[in-house]
């Protein structure tokens, strides 16, 4: 006789494997490792990326527009004037930082100084 002549189709099945609480546990635990694994380098990378091009469009920001600055300082801000991203400022010699401008997120170089535009 077949299963659904004797009756058994009433009856619920689980064919999935039981797996118990620590297992899951350690399983979830391993997900999570493999995937700050694959993330985390990447999020380090942007970081190493948008550092370096914020520091080399700050420098061009404070050689054009502060010719008597000292240094500059480069800093990402969440809550800045501009919204969130890098902060451009100049640094004199006794140490005072002067904001010159928002980076963005991702800096890029800034873009050529028309004429007309110098000294505003």
């Amino acid at each position: 006789m077949s299963e659904p002549a004797r009756g058994l189709d009433d009856e619920p099945h689980d064919d999935r494997p039981v797996y118990g609480e620590r297992r899951r546990r350690a399983l979830r635990i391993a997900v999570l490792v493999a995937l700050g694994a694959l993330v985390l380098p990447l999020m380090l990378s942007a970081y190493g990326v948008a550092r370096s091009a914020a520091d080399r469009a700050c420098a061009i920001y404070v050689d054009r527009f502060d010719t008597d600055a000292a240094g500059f300082r480069v800093s990402f801000e969440l809550f800045g004037d501009g919204g969130p991203g890098w902060e451009c400022s100049a640094v004199s010699a006794g140490g005072v930082a002067t904001p010159l401008a928002n980076l963005g997120m991702l800096p890029s170089a800034p873009r050529p100084i028309a004429p007309d535009e110098r000294g505003t």
